[in-house]
């Protein structure tokens, strides 16, 4: 059996075009792979971005050929190519230098007609896919990775993947410029919003990280999630002692989750002063509860040094265990450390 597929493009002028995409001889035979194979998945995916995106370019250049001013067409001072770079394959695209018009008054004399159009010659979709897939393994396994299932380009390697990472990571910190650093308006203000949905819930803890240039130093990384019954859960990470806006990525996650002034918010954390100055700065009104893993280590900790003193000295267990509450206690309770606190 053969099968040809074809693309049938309808241009404005109301004309009609089919071109021929490709064309596959399947058999029915015993232990045949049935539908497409991977390698027929890719030609396929590669021959119809390639048709899709040039007609897209011709398209664009003859209606942006004239000058917006004079409606004139504009000369052209040559011919050049880009490679632009998605998801199903490279596509190189035959693009125009034109000169600009006098009447338009602007400094430079000739400009790519395709640079308006394409700014970055990579696709969404590939950096979104490159982003997603890096967050959870390494460069190079995830340039593998769409390399196996995807018609990628075999100079698509590690670096590339982390060079467009650190663009958008670049891209998302300048978003945040400018952004507050907690909620604004008053109590006043607040009660005339409308009834905000349940209780968001945000669990945030730090952890020592080594670090791979010098192992002698390590950083504290601070990780979050943000739980809501009627939004999908959120998570966050941030290196406090580097990053300039810890109060604004805070705040950021929760506004994506739908957070509005007046709604309630309940903080877990280990107590840390670090931690807790994050989020009394950005919401002064929540709650802050110590959550149960950090009361049962102190407690199991605490447990187990009663019983060390106890077992060393069994005649005086009832003096040592009065000493152990009166002090040890009092001091790890005293310092700060409560198992339900309200924030000023």
């Amino acid at each position: 059996m053969k099968f040809k597929i074809q693309i049938v493009l309808d241009d404005a002028d109301g004309k009609t075009q089919i071109e021929d995409v490709i064309q596959l001889e399947k058999n029915s035979d015993q232990g045949y792979c049935a539908g497409l194979s991977l390698l027929e998945s890719k030609q396929l995916l590669k021959v119809i971005q390639q048709k899709i995106v040039l007609h897209q370019a011709r398209n664009y250049t003859s209606s942006h050929r004239a000058c917006s001013y004079c409606h004139k067409q504009r000369r052209i001072k040559g011919y050049h190519s880009i490679q632009f770079k998605t998801l199903f394959g490279t596509v190189v695209i035959p693009s125009l230098r034109l000169y600009h018009c006098k009447c338009s008054g602007t400094s430079p004399r000739t400009f790519s007609l395709l640079q308006s159009w394409l700014p970055e010659h990579t696709s969404p979709e590939l950096q979104y896919i490159e982003t997603k897939c890096a967050s959870f393994m390494s460069f190079n396994k995830t340039a593998k990775l769409l390399q196996d299932v995807l018609p990628m380009s075999p100079t698509h390697n590690g670096v590339t993947v982390r060079s467009h990472l650190q663009n958008i990571a670049k891209r998302q910190e300048s978003e945040l410029e400018g952004k507050p650093i907690c909620i604004s308006g008053c109590a006043n203000e607040w009660a005339k919003l409308p009834k905000p949905d349940k209780s968001i819930t945000v669990g945030i803890d730090g952890g020592y990280v080594r670090s791979c240039v010098d192992k002698r130093t390590n950083f504290e990384v601070i990780i979050g999630k943000s739980f809501s019954k009627t939004q999908p859960a959120k998570r966050f990470g941030l290196v406090q002692t580097i990053d300039e806006h810890p109060q604004r990525r805070l705040l950021h996650a929760l506004r994506n989750q739908g957070m509005q002034e007046n709604q309630q918010i309940t903080f877990l954390s280990d107590g840390a002063d670090n931690v807790r100055d994050l989020q009394f700065i950005m919401y002064p009104e929540s709650e802050h509860v110590l959550d149960w893993f950090h009361v049962t280590m102190r407690f199991t900790v605490l447990n187990q040094f009663t019983k060390g003193l106890i077992h060393s000295n069994p005649e005086a267990g009832e003096e040592v265990t009065n000493y152990f509450d009166n002090t040890r206690l009092s001091s790890n309770f005293e310092s700060g450390y409560s198992t339900k606190s309200r924030g000023c």
